[in-house]
């Protein structure tokens, strides 16, 4: 009897210690754990790893929308759109004081809208096409608005000279073949064209004739007393 509660007690003891060594086994932190565990810093640098992550589209967003934000570069800037002032079909021939002269008519608004860079085409008498010029310069001289410029497919020496005064336009058109004058009555756009060449024959008829220059023969060497 006595060996029976022996045996049972030393089972008993022995089944004891591999629970509690079991149970020790369960309970004891594995090194990872404890290391985590231990480390105040690990808390801390997974939500921030997270933050960061969190925060790069973000950043990414914001950097995106920085650039959408700013000034886009200038786009370039074509030619100023041509202005015509008048075709050819719109000239009448007239005389006055028996010098021929044109009439047309201009829409008085085109002469408010001009512009560096603008070209302006118009009409001449005894020319196919019409005489296009691109306003390079303009200034101010005694209240008047003054545009300069050289002609389009012309010689450099050929140009046109815009004023704009109060009341009326004036244009002068300088070609190879001569010089015209244009007015143009600002309130309602009425424009007369001269030729300033009949102008000047007016004025002196001998103005235009043509002498044979011929050199003079050279004077004999002085006589010596």
């Amino acid at each position: 009897m006595s060996k029976r509660w022996i045996t049972a007690a030393v089972a008993t003891a022995i089944v004891g210690g591999v629970l509690g060594v079991v149970l020790s086994a369960d309970l004891e932190p594995k090194p990872s754990q404890a290391a985590s565990n231990n480390n105040p810093d690990s808390k801390s640098s997974a939500p921030s790893a997270s933050t960061a992550a969190s925060a790069s589209p973000a950043a990414s967003q914001g950097a995106s929308g920085v650039s959408t934000l700013q000034a886009k570069p200038p786009a370039a800037t074509t030619s100023a759109a041509q202005a015509t002032l008048w075709d050819a079909g719109s000239l009448q021939e007239t005389e006055s004081n028996g010098i021929t002269q044109h009439l047309t008519q201009v829409d008085p608004a085109q002469l408010n809208n001009l512009a560096l860079g603008q070209v302006v085409s118009l009409a001449l008498p005894g020319r196919s096409s019409p005489t296009r010029a691109s306003l390079g310069e303009t200034r101010n001289t005694a209240g008047s608005a003054v545009w300069q410029g050289n002609l389009i497919d012309g010689d450099e020496v050929e140009s046109m000279t815009l004023v704009k005064g109060a009341l009326e336009t004036h244009i002068t058109v300088a070609t190879l073949d001569g010089s015209l004058s244009i007015i143009i009555d600002n309130a309602t756009g009425k424009t007369v064209i001269t030729d300033e060449n009949q102008l000047v024959m007016r004025a002196d008829p001998n103005d235009h004739l043509h002498y044979d220059h011929k050199e003079l023969a050279p004077l004999p060497p002085p006589t010596q007393g």
